[in-house]
């Protein structure tokens, strides 16, 4: 990635205001029921000063989880029942200089989106060998998170032009071993989602949820989108919104989102194929340092802390070390 490019993300990012939270707190919004105090401790401690932690996910086979990382594009390790990560992929493999979304499949591979090298490349989880790699069709964007659907295929979005990507399982097969181009499954110009005019980080995590839909989110806006799957229809989820939603994480009808910016996680209630979305919770801690991802690991909710604003790309500063928290009670 050159050096123009990344500081064009840099300056998109810086104008969105700085914001936190100054204490631990939870607010149940739709039920009217106090929630117990949540918990939030360090899980797991991940090596290196300037990697800046962005997604994380785990392996459904071995349980192995996996932190992407922006600063320097490596991609970390801590095995199963573990609290200590090492390098899985190195700083700079396949020419990464960051990573964003990390997402494994259920066929041990492991997808890792390069952000605004316009790239996501798919490994095998257990090798780290390079199965495929993909780029987006336009001379600049930024490849941000995926969801993958029932049969294997993934959906990506693309930060800063106006689409979601596909892959499937026919057409990962025949780009082994090549350098292809993404497939614009939906342009999203002249839909509710469309950003044309948006300055700002656009569309970031997106989920797949039972019944044949997608939720993504809008960070700059804080608009949630419902995307079909059977006909691509785009619509936006009413009563909902979420600025700086960054990571998003669905599970069994509940769906956990991180807003990074506010040191906040929020969960909903989603019903099946998305047709309703109600908003249940609201955590807000300085000690989740600025969550950029959450995912249910069993009956634990882990989080990244990106720390983005300690030196990193929302503000100067000097980083303490790197870990992924873990959040009880929500």
């Amino acid at each position: 990635m050159s050096p123009s490019t990344s500081n064009r993300l840099r300056t998109r990012l810086n104008r969105l205001a700085v914001g936190g939270a100054a204490a631990l707190c939870a607010t149940v919004l739709a039920t009217g029921t106090a929630l117990a105090a949540p918990t939030v401790r360090t899980a797991d401690t991940l090596p290196g000063f300037g990697i800046y932690p962005e997604s994380l996910t785990q392996d459904p086979s071995t349980g192995d989880l996996f932190v992407s990382a922006y600063g320097d594009g490596s991609v970390l390790r801590v095995p199963a029942g573990g609290t200590q990560a090492s390098v899985f992929l190195p700083s700079g493999a396949d020419g990464r200089a960051h990573a964003a979304g990390v997402k494994a499949d259920r066929f041990g591979r492991l997808w890792v989106s390069g952000g605004t090298d316009r790239s996501v490349t798919v490994y095998d989880d257990t090798t780290g060998v390079r199965v495929a790699r993909f780029h987006i069709p336009f001379a600049s964007g930024g490849v941000n998170d995926l969801t993958f659907g029932p049969d294997g295929t993934a959906y990506l979005t693309d930060s800063f032009n106006p689409a979601v990507y596909r892959v499937t399982p026919e057409q990962l097969t025949a780009a082994q071993g090549t350098d292809t181009a993404l497939d614009t499954w939906r342009d999203l110009t002249g839909t509710p989602a469309d950003y044309t005019q948006h300055s700002g980080l656009n569309l970031n995590g997106i989920v797949y949820v039972d019944g044949g839909a997608l939720l993504t989110a809008n960070t700059t806006t804080g608009a949630v989108y419902r995307i079909a799957t059977d006909t691509g229809a785009v619509t936006a989820v009413p009563g909902i919104s979420l600025p700086n939603a960054d990571g998003l994480f669905y599970q069994a009808g509940k769906l956990w989102v991180a807003l990074n910016r506010t040191n906040t996680l929020v969960r909903l209630t989603v019903s099946s194929a998305a047709q309703s979305v109600t908003q249940d919770a609201t955590l807000s801690s300085t000690k989740l340092q600025i969550p950029t991802s959450v995912i249910r690991s069993g009956d634990r909710l882990l989080v990244t802390r990106s720390q983005y604003d300690k030196g990193g790309p929302f503000g100067a500063g000097t980083p303490v070390p790197f870990t992924v928290a873990e959040v009880d009670g929500f």
